[in-house]
């Protein structure tokens, strides 16, 4: 059993987050059978990283261990779930997918080479693989009926949530390690994310409701990296910011 579960889920549970906020936030805006589709799809490609990472990774050493059938078979589940779910998404689809799709798949094959090299928690590799889950949110919206626009603009909401959000938590893990963290990097980018924000909504592309969520995504940033911060665990940060997440999805669901 822990064999199983060691390549049928991923290894960092930090990427649940990331992989449910697009969804939250496009299913909200724009709810649909084929939005439903996609998000059931993208959930198997996500299950799918593990099981294929391992696989490969065997198959490039030229050794072959018990784990190795078991991902590959299992990696042949996941796979074929996310295929039947993309065709179903494409044959109830409103509008053509494809764009979102075709810009998100680089940035995923940058995670996943930098995985596969086990550089996978390196800061470009964490921001690549987090853009394109947030690329499913556009997607959903266009699956669902919605405009390019539209679409481009939930994407670029969620990105400036996701990448800021990662400097903030490499950062803040290593000061729980007690190791230096210049808390500038982060702040600087939840400031332009909060900047950026506030001028869509002064010129009514999105409700001013959405700064209430940026700016609180500030305040913890700096708050979290400041000396006034309270010692938590890896877990207590990463269950926090699975909330932050939710809240600001919902928030961006209905602003847009």
């Amino acid at each position: 059993m822990n064999s199983l579960k060691s390549v049928a889920m991923p290894a960092q549970h930090g990427g649940w987050g990331f992989l449910f906020e697009p969804i939250l936030a496009s299913l909200i805006l724009a709810p649909s059978w084929a939005g439903f589709f996609l998000a059931f799809s993208g959930l198997f490609l996500f299950l799918l990283h593990q099981p294929l990472k391992t696989a490969l990774k065997d198959r490039l050493r030229g050794r072959r261990f018990a784990r190795t059938g078991l991902a590959e078979r299992v990696a042949l589940v996941y796979a074929a779930g996310a295929a039947a779910a993309f065709v179903a998404a494409h044959l109830s689809a409103e509008h053509a997918f494809w764009l979102p799709l075709l810009i998100a798949m680089p940035l995923g094959i940058v995670q996943f080479w930098s995985d596969l090299r086990s550089e996978g928690r390196t800061a470009v590799a964490e921001i690549a693989g987090a853009l394109a889950f947030a690329g499913l949110a556009s997607m959903i919206v266009l699956a669902s009926g919605g405009e390019i626009v539209t679409a481009g603009l939930v994407w670029l909401l969620l990105a400036a949530r996701a990448a800021p959000a990662i400097l903030y938590v490499r950062a803040r893990l290593r000061l729980e390690k007690g190791q230096p963290a210049d808390p500038r990097v982060s702040t600087a980018a939840h400031a332009a994310a909060l900047i950026g924000v506030l001028a869509l909504a002064l010129t009514g592309v999105v409700s001013p409701l959405l700064i209430v969520g940026a700016g609180v995504l500030l305040a913890r940033a700096a708050l979290g990296l400041s000396a006034r911060r309270k010692p938590v665990t890896a877990k207590v940060i990463g269950f926090r910011e699975i909330a932050y997440g939710a809240l600001y999805a919902v928030l961006v669901g209905v602003a847009v």
